[in-house]
């Protein structure tokens, strides 16, 4: 196996058809409704690919709001292989991938903490180690779902906190294959050729009814055994170092300091995922007046981590400048560099070879019970609901390191601009390790909510309003993390016996089942490099260190190993109100409705935690208070009956901040001289959106449009440096602090979609085409973050420039084969990152595509292929020649076959 670092992934497999590109859908359509919509297109019969666009093409059309939907195509066949890969066909929306699979979701632009996940309307909680909102979609399996909505603008009746969107996972019901039993499932076989893995994923899904048609039962699962492998050549920051004088270094001599590379390493991520995943659902139809259920989803993911690291520094050496290149953007092309024997021993020039071992295990539930009676006009929907999140990351490093080297070069000089570390010794020998460290640092994150509401809407008669909607809502929710950090740490410099047990655990160590970097991939020389690999076999012969033993860290509060000031609890209890009203008028010959409300929403926050001053650790507490008043108006307009249609929306939204912002938490990393802490005093994320579009529907299953949109930011959360000077070393370190931004930033952009199929062309096969396609451009103003080098100002956090996708089918009665592109130009990571530059992501795209063949009634078989450019996922510090991660996760094919009885 070869570790590759000129190629990357993104996961998600070529199901682009599925996806409309503004397929808007703003909520469940209601049986009879769809009843409705089907006699207007009973002349037509599609199935499959056009039967999922056809139907979100209604949807969209029927929508009071601004949203787009994905639906499955049939029963157990949802597109890619989760949710946050599916969402990414979706117009004005970006993922963010873990090692090649799709987990994190930008909407417009905003942060996936910024945007709402729901299941079924209950909220899906964070499983992110550290305490976060952002919803890890990895876990969440595709099959269970029956449609994506992404609601892009407001109404009074949705929880608050999407300021970017809300995502709605709807799950397939008992009673949505109108009452009669079914049973489907697929078998597939997962392949990459990264790691070289065949991986198995299985899922079922069946349900039936009873009692006369009255009671419905659902049930679903799932399983996959997943080896994830990603390759990395990354520069962890870019850093102006000072010459022995205490001068910036700038040997090109041109007023500005020079950069150079802050720990560039090597890494191969191995993950092997265990994922289970239950859904069930209990319905109750005694009447058409009345229906009640209880519904629960759960979803374990059970992860090893073999991750190896070749690591080394720059902080313990002194430049070479006689061989030493420095090349555009004022970045060190060449480096060469020799030991400072003057420092302390453990920080004098050296490589690391490190792994990161131990698991990851997260866990999320949540049940709901419901129901809606109506009696007359009027209709009562109760809901009570209970979600809990758990993430536990069993961290364990080891580390071998080599340190008082004599020598370092580090080589930029290739087509990729990735790090060529040439080391003075053998970095696939013992030779020269004279230090070992095993630590472990194992980390609890919980969440809770607890939700209770009541919705009651009336219809009147006639007039111009059709309905009145009322409610309250109570949520209760509680995050705590508690981390714990322990270390064994030998150092064979002055203790012969510490060095003997050294030498004894590196017994213990290998070159692992090919851990190779193949140079030549990044047009150096051919050749391979290897490095030795910290086995689980390395932690053990030296002793894993028990974190939890009393008086194992006697030089703590209370002689434990728990770090009480990354230890914490935030509460947050929100008591919601809202009305809202449809209407419906004319004017003219054109009819107009909308839906108009508003909701309040109080929020009590209290967050509890531990500071140290003066070397004394001690419990502290904050609370804080605020109401929101957040409006809300969404109008359309039909100016051609059928045919065109106009929107225009106003809205108010919020979200809070992260829990481990409000936080008091107080860390410092001792390599990097930097840490974080929190913010108690945080206030809301607020923006007020407008949209405005036209959407043209040529038939039953084609349709274009285009969508301007604005989004005002009048409160957001960034964050600020600062300096702290450790009063027991004197060193000093760069802080990051989450702060309100006093700006106001404003985003515009346009979305554009088109879904066109071709049965109006009388020609075979094309007959049997189609294409669906989307862009967006966005472009922010009035936000003064700036560059702290060049002074030039940078776009906001998140938001790419441009983006798109374009996705081609061909389907027949037995062949169904699409293709899909998704692309995103660069946009903003951190405004200031290692090393103050801010950092980038690159522009990234990746093809996939799908195979489906229909054998019999019921029965198919499928391939699939994820990635198929290989492409590379690139970031750097505002220059392409200061990358700080290249990373390759190459091709994956799926292939195996579904059954539907």
């Amino acid at each position: 196996m070869r570790l590759r670092y000129v190629k990357l992934a993104t996961i998600s497999y070529a199901a682009l058809a599925a996806v409309t590109p503004l397929a808007l859908s703003a909520q469940e359509v209601a049986p009879q409704d769809q009843a409705a919509q089907d006699d207007e297109v009973a002349d037509i019969v599609v199935t499959g690919i056009r039967s999922s666009l056809q139907g979100a093409l209604n949807a969209k059309r029927n929508a009071p709001q601004v949203l787009d939907a994905i639906s499955a195509e049939d029963i157990g066949k949802f597109p890619d292989k989760n949710i946050g890969e599916a969402l990414q066909r979706v117009t004005g929306v970006q993922i963010s991938r873990a090692d090649g699979e799709g987990a994190g979701v930008t909407i417009r632009g905003a942060d996936p903490s910024l945007n709402r996940v729901e299941i079924n309307g209950t909220t899906a909680l964070s499983t992110t180690v550290g305490g976060g909102r952002d919803v890890d979609f990895r876990d969440l399996p595709s099959e269970f779902v029956n449609r994506l909505e992404v609601v892009k603008s407001a109404t009074a009746d949705m929880t608050e906190g999407g300021v970017g969107g809300t995502v709605r996972i709807i799950t397939r019901r008992p009673f949505d294959n109108g009452g009669k039993p079914y049973l489907a499932g697929s078998a597939q076989a997962i392949y990459a050729d990264i790691g070289d893995h065949m991986d198995p994923r299985l899922a079922i899904i069946g349900s039936d009814t009873f009692a006369d048609g009255t009671l419905g039962v659902l049930v679903s699962g799932t399983f996959e055994n997943r080896n994830v492998e990603s390759h990395q050549a990354r520069t962890t920051g870019w850093v102006q170092l000072k010459d022995p004088n205490g001068d910036l270094y700038d040997l090109n001599e041109d007023g500005v300091g020079d950069f150079f590379p802050d720990i560039p390493r090597y890494v191969i991520n191995r993950l092997e995922t265990r994922r289970y995943a239950l859904n069930g659902i209990f319905e109750w139809r005694p009447s058409d007046d009345f229906k009640t259920y209880l519904e629960a989803n759960w979803t374990r993911s059970n992860q090893s981590v073999t991750s190896q690291y070749l690591q080394t520094g720059t902080s313990g050496g002194i430049v070479d400048t006689e061989n030493t290149i420095i090349g555009p953007d004022n970045t060190v092309e060449h480096l060469e560099m020799t030991n400072n024997p003057a420092l302390a021993q453990t920080s004098q020039l050296g490589v690391s070879y490190r792994n990161i071992l131990g698991d990851i295990r997260r866990t999320t539930y949540n049940v709901a019970l419901g129901a809606e009676w109506t009696t007359g006009k009027l209709t009562l929907t109760p809901k009570i609901s209970y979600a809990k999140a758990k993430a536990y990351n069993n961290e364990i490093n080891a580390t071998a390191a080599v340190t008082g080297m004599d020598s370092l070069i580090v080589d930029y000089a290739n087509g990729q601009n990735a790090p060529n570390i040439i080391l003075p010794n053998d970095p696939t020998t013992r030779v020269g390790i004279n230090q070992l460290t095993v630590l472990r640092r194992p980390r609890y994150d919980n969440q809770t909510e607890k939700m209770a509401k009541l919705d009651a809407e009336y219809k009147p008669d006639g007039g111009v309003l059709t309905s009145i909607k009322i409610g309250g809502q109570y949520r209760d929710l509680t995050v705590t993390s508690k981390y714990f950090n322990r270390s064994t740490i030998l150092n064979g410099f002055s203790d012969p016996a510490a060095q003997a047990q050294i030498d004894n655990a590196l017994g213990y160590a290998s070159l692992g089942t090919s851990p190779f970097f193949h140079t030549g991939d990044l047009g150096f020389s051919d050749g391979y490099q290897a490095w030795l690999n910290m086995t689980q076999g390395v932690a053990d012969a030296i002793g894993v260190p028990d974190p939890f033993e009393e008086g194992g860290c006697p030089d703590r509060p209370g002689g434990t190993c728990q770090v009480f000031t990354d230890t914490w609890e935030v509460g947050e209890r929100n008591i919601a109100g809202f009305a809202q009203a449809s209407f419906a008028f004319d004017v003219g010959a054109v009819p107009v409705s909308g839906v108009i409300g508003a909701r309040v929403v109080n929020t009590q926050v209290d967050t509890s935690g531990y500071l140290s001053q003066a070397g004394v650790v001690s419990p502290v507490a904050y609370d804080s208070k605020n109401t929101e008043f957040l409006p809300s108006l969404n109008l359309k307009a039909e100016l051609i009956p059928d045919t065109l249609m106009a929107r225009v929306t106003a809205t108010e939204v919020m979200a809070r901040p992260l829990p481990q912002q409000l936080a008091p938490r107080f860390t410092l990393d001792v390599v990097g001289l930097t840490g974080s802490r929190g913010n108690p005093g945080l206030q809301p994320f607020r923006a007020r959106q407008y949209d405005a579009g036209l959407e043209y529907y040529i038939n039953a299953t084609s349709f274009a449009s285009v969508t301007y949109f604005r989004k005002e930011i009048s409160s957001f959360i960034q964050n600020t440096t600062e300096d702290y000077t450790d009063p027991a070393t004197g060193v000093t370190y760069t802080i990051t602090v989450p702060t309100n931004g006093t700006q106001k930033v404003t985003i515009n952009g346009v979305e554009a979609g088109a879904q066109i199929a071709f049965d109006f062309i009388d020609v075979p096969l094309l007959k049997q085409m189609g294409v669906i396609a989307n862009y967006t451009y966005s472009k922010d103003s009035g936000y003064e973050g700036v560059d702290r080098f060049t002074g030039d100002s940078l776009p906001f956090q998140g938001l790419s420039r441009h983006s798109y996708n374009i996705s081609a089918y061909y389907e027949d009665d037995v062949v169904s084969l699409r293709g899909a592109y998704n692309w995103r130009s660069k946009y903003l990571i951190n405004a200031a990152g290692r090393g103050g530059n801010p950092e980038f992501g690159e522009a990234y795209g990746q093809l996939d595509a799908s195979l489906n063949i229909t054998v019999m009634p019921g029965v198919s078989f499928f391939l699939e292929g994820v990635n198929l450019l290989d492409a590379t996922r690139k970031e750097n510090a505002n220059s392409v020649y200061r990358r700080t991660i290249i990373e390759t996760f190459g091709r994956r094919v799926y292939g195996g076959v579904r059954l539907k009885l």
